[in-house]
Formats: C-alpha cells, sequence, structure tokens
C-alpha cells in the first residue's frame, strides 16, 4: 500500500485546505498521515492518521530543531512511501529532519515568504527558502512569480504547481445552498436589512491581510452611504497583533469573529474586501468569486493571477483612498450575478488540486 505522510504546520489549514485530499487519496488507496500541531485544536473524526507534532508558527529555532526531531521519529516509525510538507515552515521543518532511506520528500510553498520581505528579512527567509528547496527531492510553488525569485541553481529541483492552489470545495461554496429565506434570517440576526449593501472581510484581523486599510476604507464610506455594512468574519491573531476597538460599537460593522464556514455569510454579502499584501493563492477569495461576490483586492501574486481569470476580481492600490473609490464604483454597478459563474467554479475546483497533487505523488 502507498503511505503518504502530509506536515502542515496548523490542523486549521489541514482542516479546510487539505482534509479532501486525504480523504480522496484513501479512496484512490492510499493510506494517509497527518503531521501537524494539534495543540488546543478542536480535532474531529478523519479517514486520515493524525500524528500531534509541535510544528511552531513563528521561527524560533529551538522549537523548530524540536519538531523536526519528532518528524524524523514519526518517519521511521511509519516508513511512509513519501512525505509531502505545505508551507514554508513546514518545508523547513522537514528540510531540518533527517533522511531516511526509500523515502522521497517533497514540499509546496502556498506563496514563498522572501520574494514579499525587504532588507534583512529578504535574505534571511531566501536562505532559508532555498536550503529548504535544496534539502528535499521536489518543491512546487504557485506562481510563476515565485519560481522567477529562485536563484537558477535552486529553480532546477523546482516547479510551478497545476493549476490554483488549493483550489476551492465548489460543492460547498456554491450560491444555489442558500436560499432568498435563509439569507434573509441570517440578515436579521446580524442586524443587516435586506436590500442594503454588505461587505465582506474573511481572515485573520491583521496588518498584512489588509484589515486595518479595508476597516478604514469603510469608514471613509459611511460618510458619503449609511446604507452600507461591513462584515467581518475572523479574529486578530496573537502572532500578528492589531489594537482595535469592540468593532461591533463602530456604525455599520459587524463583527462575528472566527466561523469555521464563512459561507453563510458569503452568502449574505455583495462583495468582498481583501487587500492582503502577500498571499500565495487565496482561497478565501476563490471562495467569494466561486459564491458570485465581487472581490476588491490588490496586486499581489495569487491575486493579480486570479484577475486574468475573472473580471469580478478588481485590483486597486494597497492604500485606503483606492479602496474607498472601489467601494463606491461597486456601489454604482447594478447587482447581478457573474454571467460567467459556472466557468469561474470549475477553474477553481478544488478537484484540478487533487489531481495536480498526485501526478505531483508520480514525478
Amino acid at each position: 500500500m502507498k503511505r503518504l505522510l502530509i506536515v502542515v504546520p496548523i490542523y486549521g489549514s489541514y482542516r479546510a485546505f487539505l482534509k479532501g485530499l486525504a480523504a480522496w487519496l484513501v479512496e484512490c488507496g492510499w493510506e494517509v498521515h497527518v503531521a501537524t500541531n494539534l495543540t488546543g485544536a478542536k480535532v474531529a473524526a478523519d479517514v486520515a492518521h493524525l500524528h500531534d507534532i509541535a510544528i511552531p508558527r513563528g521561527a524560533n529555532p529551538l522549537q523548530l530543531l524540536r519538531a523536526s526531531r519528532s518528524l524524523t521519529t514519526l518517519i521511521r516509525e511509519i516508513e511512509p512511501t513519501l512525505v509531502h510538507a505545505h508551507f514554508s515552515v513546514g518545508l523547513l521543518c522537514l528540510a531540518l529532519a533527517s533522511r531516511v532511506k526509500g523515502v522521497r520528500y517533497l514540499g509546496t510553498f502556498q506563496g514563498m515568504r522572501f520574494p514579499m520581505a525587504s532588507g534583512l528579512s529578504r535574505w534571511l527567509f531566501k536562505l532559508v527558502e532555498c536550503f529548504s528547496i535544496l534539502r528535499l527531492d521536489q518543491s512546487w510553488v504557485l506562481t510563476a512569480d515565485d519560481f522567477a525569485a529562485v536563484p537558477c541553481v535552486v529553480r532546477k529541483k523546482l516547479s510551478i504547481q497545476e493549476g490554483y492552489g488549493f483550489g476551492c470545495d465548489i460543492e460547498h461554496f456554491d450560491p444555489t445552498r442558500f436560499s432568498e429565506l435563509d439569507d434573509l434570517k441570517l440578515r436579521s440576526e446580524l442586524g443587516i436589512p435586506s436590500g442594503e449593501y454588505a461587505f465582506i472581510f474573511v481572515g485573520r484581523l491583521t496588518a498584512f491581510k489588509g484589515f486595518p486599510l479595508a476597516m478604514e476604507a469603510f469608514q471613509l464610506l459611511q460618510k458619503k452611504r449609511k446604507d452600507v455594512h461591513f462584515l467581518v468574519v475572523g479574529e486578530a491573531d496573537p502572532l500578528h497583533p492589531l489594537e482595535l476597538p469592540d468593532l461591533n460599537t463602530l456604525e455599520g460593522v459587524h463583527h462575528v469573529g472566527w466561523k469555521d464556514d464563512p459561507a453563510p455569510y458569503l452568502a449574505i454579502s455583495d462583495a468582498m474586501v481583501f487587500p492582503s499584501e502577500r498571499e500565495g493563492m487565496p482561497v478565501c477569495v476563490m471562495e467569494a468569486l466561486s459564491m458570485g461576490l465581487r472581490v476588491i483586492g490588490c496586486a499581489t501574486r495569487g491575486c493579480y493571477q486570479l484577475k486574468k481569470v475573472t473580471p469580478q476580481l478588481v485590483l486597486v492600490d494597497r492604500e485606503v483612498v483606492a479602496l474607498s473609490v472601489a467601494f463606491l464604483e461597486i456601489l454604482k454597478e447594478e447587482r447581478h450575478g457573474s454571467s460567467n459563474l459556472s466557468r469561474i467554479r470549475e477553474i477553481f475546483s478544488r478537484e484540478k488540486y487533487f489531481h495536480a497533487v498526485f501526478k505531483a505523488l508520480f514525478y
């Protein structure tokens, strides 16, 4: 039996993006194991075998070395056919782990860090990420920009993944799943009147995700329009703290906290704003587009690539006035669904990601 070990730093990332892949591979006859940080996680039943490895989110060298040693022990114990790590820190932990004979070591960067960094941080991230590529048998990036940023000598062990990152679970993020009655009920619970425009932000409330910019732009908009609302789905990140007021005390703002399933909130919204500065291939944007929403983003790697697929994604400069103007422009347009929604949904289907990974397992 083919045996795969998936390495992913955060259990929530596995649950949101890779659990479906694990189930699909099990159906294809694979035995799937997952090494992830289960500390404090609400772990659900799973077809994969879950293993608690304390992979750190930050760049703590001692914690990284401890995690890599634990990973080495796990690999020797379960003897996988191959190991596939995700995200920069996952690849680094795998790169630091001892090589076990007969096991292939693979990795996928869901957006490299060094091309988006500057100064000393850029060189440190570049050193770490290039080291990870050289230590593994094969690695993938999501965009041509990341591929081009890597030195030629390192690029020999790097490829561009087919498709659009993790893609989107289009069966779940399907606007036809939600009735008008469902939408009206949720809007009523949140205090958003029927007929009034709702913008939505989904993600961690951090500066690099652009939340402060989106919030300020909405407040500028509110000086001109009172029939608008800002639905915030997400929580602050202790690793990237922001000083935020009680958002629900702000006029027109509805903060619901972190939700495992943002689909019902996308269903009652008219447009998403997501001015992130460093994304690989933003899943939340693909989810919003698959639900038929307009999206306001910035010309970062992944968003720029998604823009080629659909005019429903509007890219603007990453500053408050440009975002506020984009809000106003969208409000002037008639509310109508995307004329090519079915094509967009097919392009972003997570099934394409499954097949891309399956091919990669046999490169």
